[in-house]
């Protein structure tokens, strides 16, 4: 693991604090050689009604090293769930494609192979979820999910899979993406990325395929950042979790008190701003005829300063 990233992957979760709750595991066999059973483990608030998931998929080397990240956790994840009495799902990341090669780069053939492999994972994944919510009583859906770097790249192909479960995701110096499918439009993207990132043009294709097919999309490079954390990147994320909270908030009183997605596609058409993704600019919606076609991103105006960065 590239040392910036391992510093910033403890420096983003932990701090001397911890998070009370016992620890729950649970195993799902995948049928893959090499990746033959995938752990969950679950850490619920102290007491009480459990009001929402964060889903960490973490840089670990074994189920035993998520069971000991989650024993010493605190810092800001972990922070944001317990000031929010959310359950934390977290699972180690396993690296099952090229981080080379976006889907665009592959042999039809390698390709379908990647994606059988990695469709296992996702029936797995939530076979083992469905387990926490009838055992556990955790929430069905409604879940925000965090990866840096290599889980990154596995948090967004799970999204991509399983979209009915999430409400949000941020996916942090990727390197390599999936491809854009249809149902991944009715849940919130962050992805950040660094301009001198390795996969920084792989990002910005993943951004190309996922806005035509109108996805809510956050997207920033960050200039002179590589293949590391980033305190901007963070904050943007979570900026980006508070605004889909919001709005889950907002459809479910519309819809009489039952749980609701937000209309992304209205939510986003409605947006005061635009920004240029690809020249680091901002300016009201009015001026987007200034902003070329290919860089243009819509941004609402509660996550515009933290996309700005200030």
């Amino acid at each position: 693991m590239n040392r910036a990233v391992a510093v910033a992957a403890a420096a983003f979760l932990f701090t001397a604090a911890s998070f009370a709750s016992d620890i729950v595991s649970h195993a799902v066999k995948t049928k893959l050689s090499g990746y033959e059973q995938l752990t969950l483990f679950l850490k619920k608030p102290p007491e009480g009604r459990v009001e929402g998931v964060l889903c960490l998929c973490l840089l670990a080397n074994s189920p035993d090293d998520v069971r000991a990240q989650l024993k010493r956790s605190s810092g800001q994840a972990f922070d944001f769930a317990r000031e929010r009495r959310f359950a934390v799902v977290a699972w180690g990341a396993r690296r099952l494609w090229d981080p080379t090669r976006n889907w665009d780069d592959l042999p039809p053939s390698e390709a379908k192979r990647i994606d059988a492999k990695f469709d296992r994972v996702a029936y797995a994944w939530n076979k083992g979820i469905n387990f926490f919510v009838k055992k556990e009583g955790i929430p069905p859906s409604g879940y925000l999910m965090m990866g840096l770097s290599g889980a990154a790249q596995y948090a967004q192909r799970l999204a991509l899979r399983c979209p009915e479960r999430f409400l949000a995701v941020h996916a942090h110096v990727a390197s390599s993406f999936d491809l854009p499918v249809d149902d991944g439009a009715t849940l919130l993207w962050c992805v950040t990325t660094g301009e001198n990132e390795m996969g920084y043009d792989r990002s910005r294709r993943f951004f190309k395929a996922a806005r035509a097919l109108s996805y809510p999309i956050v997207y920033k490079a960050y200039p002179g950042l590589g293949h590391a954390g980033s305190v901007k990147a963070t904050k943007l994320g979570f900026t980006c979790f508070e605004f889909a909270l919001a709005e889950q908030a907002r459809a479910t009183r519309l819809n009489g008190g039952k749980l609701a997605k937000p209309n992304w596609a209205k939510i986003f058409e409605s947006a005061e701003y635009v920004a240029d993704v690809f020249n680091q600019s901002v300016c009201p919606k009015a001026d987007a005829i200034f902003v070329s076609p290919e860089s243009l991103m819509l941004l609402p105006a509660a996550i515009r300063e933290a996309w700005i960065g200030e």
